[in-house]
């Protein structure tokens, strides 16, 4: 049996399969010889064809593609993200059209409408998101061509003008302050207060510092290790399915690539690990609960809104520091291609974008700097 038609026979997405025979002159030869050529033509009729399945709306497809497929492809975290740009982007804005009748003028609508909203970055992940599932879509012959293909992304505008959250010097010593105060029967305020000074220090994320084990201090060379990472993510069914809350995953992996690093330690952040020592010595987490567990991404977060509060300082989440932590680099003239490989970036030009506003302003210091020599 022909290889061609052996592979579709053993193809799950084959319907069915239809062999007519035909016969057709063979031009080549003399016409005075009436021979006829002899082949089969084969027709393959797919489960997924769009002909014979009922109308399918792209929000039913949408979630098909997220639940049965990308789910196991993408890490926890990145799943949440994409979900969320699939339903708060996507479905309300053409979600009801069927999948064969989305045009690419629908999708380029739908780009048009969430650039006057959103960011650059939003509108790119909603139209990576729909673009992915469309591509599916056609490789399973659900539609014969992906109606994406023919939109247009708005120029990368946005990113000129993000700003990002840092603290001044004063109010770094007053969160600092903070962190460490006790009450007058002597307890801490904050029992892991210390964090925020550590990420002060680091510039690690969140998640990066939570998955810190006591292995991957090396004190004797003031250095730590990132080779982890703790997500906080959404808690789901066997399906795939939001069935409500959080929970806390440990990755054995950065969020990116270069996210995996060596990351010098300065006094502070030294001074930090040693009083942390005396209190979570005996649990394998640097930061972790009285009981020893890893400590959740959440109480963290209150706990610095809490010190903010004291503080008389504007709420922010505790990102804020690691923006902190760039800055002051910037202040002290650290060139963008080190703060970059410290702060585990993927790639120099995200901290450029991220910091472009801080870059120019020392930038122009520096150019002011030679009329005062």
């Amino acid at each position: 049996m022909n290889m061609d038609v052996l592979s579709l026979l053993q193809n799950e997405n084959v319907k069915q399969i239809t062999i007519e025979k035909k016969e057709v002159l063979d031009k080549s030869l003399d016409r005075n010889e009436h021979v006829f050529d002899m082949y089969l033509s084969v027709r393959v009729v797919y489960k997924n064809d769009a002909q014979t399945e009922q109308p399918v709306k792209l929000r039913d497809y949408l979630e098909h593609w997220l639940y049965e497929y990308k789910r196991h492809e993408l890490k926890a975290s990145s799943f949440d993200r994409k979900e969320q740009i699939a339903k708060q982007q996507i479905i309300p804005r053409i979600g009801e059209i069927e999948l064969k009748h989305l045009t690419s003028s629908d999708v380029q609508n739908m780009i048009n409408k969430l650039s006057a909203k959103y960011s650059y970055s939003t509108v790119k992940k909603a139209y990576e998101c729909l673009n992915g599932c469309l591509k599916f879509a056609v490789k399973n012959h659900q539609i014969t061509m992906n109606p994406a293909d023919g939109t247009v992304l708005p120029k990368n505008l946005q990113l000129d003008t993000k700003e990002v959250r840092c603290f001044t010097e004063n109010e770094v010593q007053k969160i600092e302050q903070e962190c460490v105060r006790c009450y007058q029967n002597g307890n801490r305020v904050f029992r892991l207060g210390e964090i925020i000074i550590f990420l002060l220090n680091t510039g690690l994320r969140i998640g990066e510092a939570l998955a810190l084990e006591w292995s991957d201090i090396d004190f004797e060379r003031a250095k730590l290790k990132v080779r982890k990472n703790v997500v906080c993510v959404k808690k789901r069914s066997k399906d795939g399915r939001n069935t409500g809350g959080y929970q806390t995953l440990k990755q054995n992996s950065t969020k990116t690539k270069k996210g995996e690093r060596t990351v010098p330690l300065n006094r502070d952040a030294l001074m930090v690990l040693m009083a942390v020592r005396t209190i979570n010595g005996k649990s394998k987490y640097v930061f972790a609960t009285k009981s020893g567990k890893r400590v959740n991404h959440r109480n963290i977060d209150r706990m610095f809104r809490c010190i903010l509060r004291n503080c008389e300082i504007a709420s922010s989440g505790v990102h804020a520091l690691r923006h902190t932590f760039a800055s002051r680099l910037f202040a002290k003239g650290v060139d963008v291609k080190t703060v970059s490989q410290l702060l585990g970036h993927s790639e120099v030009g995200i901290t450029y974008d991220t910091y472009i506003h801080i870059i120019q302003e020392q930038e122009i210091a520096a150019v002011n700097a030679l009329t005062e020599l």
